[in-house]
């Protein structure tokens, strides 16, 4: 039957896939929801190609190759219907090819077309290519072949390709996702990667005389289906073919799937994610976004001439001076309260900085833990890249320290000689997220070194990260539910 026909039969299969397996997100290569076919001429060796615009492929379309390399009947046929992406030869040597490039000529690869796409930057380590159906026929293998070109090196030299054998019949049900990690295209050589019913598909790696593509900086990517050595009239699906990151969507125009604040572009809170004093807020994709107070005591950003952290700008009675930035500030000492009560702000007792002191601490506990694992990881040269979760450590970290002396570094207000009885509680408790964020990126490193571990075939556990990630973990949050209890009522009297 033909291709198109086959890919209407499958229907029904793609729904049960939904129905049963979790799509997860990802930065996608391409959707193939726009159509188009292409079928070589019926003369061997001569190639005919098409370009097909697609808002939703990369690089805002895809070139078509196809060509008959070998005597036969019928031709060679590349197609694109119904969210699929299908190749059919008939009873000769064939080959077809897809582009992503970023241009519009199909006759010729753009190698820095794509501008340097960073296919890292939401966190994936792998390509996912979604393989619907191949009938092996005769038992008679074709080869999947991708090669991502470094925008780079505009000449094309400096390219990584990985050639996936297919020598296994596949039927569903479903779709079977074939995983090609980056770490594949580091080093020219074989290896494998599984392949449904438990078994392999061998794969052979060759690099560029430039060397092999960054995979932070794709300038082209093609996907080819080789049956030059098959004349048994072959035909394979694929979809999706996507990365295994967090977010879902094609790139923009920039290359980017993440804004400035690394939220995915297809959040709702994409784009929105700063306070006035240009700092982001915090929360990954799908997670509220809590204000990161960076500003003093008065509202003023760090980067006003006026900024005083942490007490901001404030007369001898503990009022703000008129602001904030851009306004006039003017002294309202005169005024002190409505009862000429002489109120003034009482230093920050040894108490209340022993509260500073202990938040600041248990951060800083998750910190350290972070940065061995993460040191861990470079020194075993892991795949993947932490630089996004050293990121939001770092960013964490600095927002609970700068509001932990906000709250306990202000002082308190009392008026007359009477005590006044402060709580905390609250602000404690709001700093819940920043802890949230650390202990997040603690967890989940340690989990990433303790596979790199493996994968290297090293047994031990790391002397302070790894399984004892859950440890710190769990006595830091003890320590912060005592220490919001023991900051709920603080005395403050005028002689303190």
């Amino acid at each position: 039957m033909s291709l198109a026909s086959y890919i209407f039969r499958i229907l029904g299969v793609f729904c049960l896939w939904l129905a049963v397996i979790p799509v997860s997100d990802a930065i996608i290569i391409d959707t193939f929801q726009t159509a188009g076919l292409l079928s070589s001429s019926t003369a061997v060796g001569t190639p005919h190609t098409l370009h097909i615009a697609s808002n939703g492929a990369l690089g805002g379309g895809r070139s078509f190759r196809a060509e008959k390399t070998g005597a036969g009947i019928g031709v060679s046929r590349i197609e694109v219907a119904d969210g699929a992406l299908g190749y059919t030869q008939g009873a000769h040597a064939g080959i077809a090819s897809v582009t992503w490039d970023g241009d519009t000529d199909p006759d010729s690869v753009k190698y820095n077309g794509l501008g340097g796409v960073d296919l890292t930057q939401d966190g994936a380590i792998a390509f996912n290519l979604g393989l619907v159906f191949f009938d092996y026929p005769f038992n008679q293998s074709i080869q999947i072949v991708l090669r991502a070109y470094d925008a780079s090196a505009s000449n094309g030299t400096k390219f990584s390709e990985v050639a996936l054998t297919l020598n296994q019949y596949f039927d569903g049900p479903g779709v079977f996702t074939i995983d090609l990690p980056f770490s594949l295209f580091a080093t020219a050589g074989a290896g494998s990667v599984p392949a449904p019913v438990g078994q392999f598909f061998s794969t052979i790696t060759t690099v560029g005389s430039g060397g092999p593509v960054d995979v932070r900086n794709i300038g082209a990517l093609v996907l080819t289906f080789n049956g030059t050595s098959n004349g048994k009239a072959p035909d394979a699906i694929i979809t999706p073919f996507s990365t295994n990151g967090r977010c879902d969507g094609v790139p923009n125009q920039a290359g980017r799937i993440l804004d400035d604040c690394s939220v995915c572009l297809n959040d709702s809170n994409a784009g929105k994610g700063r306070d006035r004093c240009g700092v982001c807020f915090f929360g990954p994709t799908g997670y509220s976004y809590v204000a990161n107070k960076v500003i003093d005591a008065c509202g003023v950003c760090p980067s006003d001439s006026r900024y005083s952290f942490s007490d901001g700008m404030l007369d001898s009675c503990g009022t703000c001076l008129s602001g904030p930035p851009s306004y006039k500030y003017v002294d309202n000492t005169a005024v002190c309260d409505a009862t000429k009560n002489n109120c003034r702000f009482v230093p920050p007792t040894k108490q209340i900085r022993a509260f500073e002191e202990q938040l600041v601490k248990k951060a800083n506990i998750l910190t350290n833990r972070f940065i061995a694992d993460v040191q861990r990881f470079l020194d075993r040269k892991c795949p993947g890249s932490v630089e996004k979760a050293d990121a939001l450590v770092t960013t964490a970290y600095l927002a609970i320290k700068a509001r932990a002396q906000d709250v306990f570094g202000k002082g308190v207000q009392v008026c007359g000689t009477s005590c006044v009885t402060v709580s905390f509680a609250k602000d404690v408790a709001a700093l819940t997220p920043f802890f949230r964020v650390l202990e997040r990126q603690v967890a989940a490193t340690a989990q990433r070194v303790q596979s790199c571990y493996r994968t290297l075939g090293i047994t031990r556990r790391p002397l302070t990260g790894g399984g004892r990630a859950g440890q710190t973990i769990s006595g830091v949050r003890r320590d912060l539910e005592k220490l919001v209890k023991d900051c709920q009522k603080t005395k403050v009297c005028p002689k303190n």
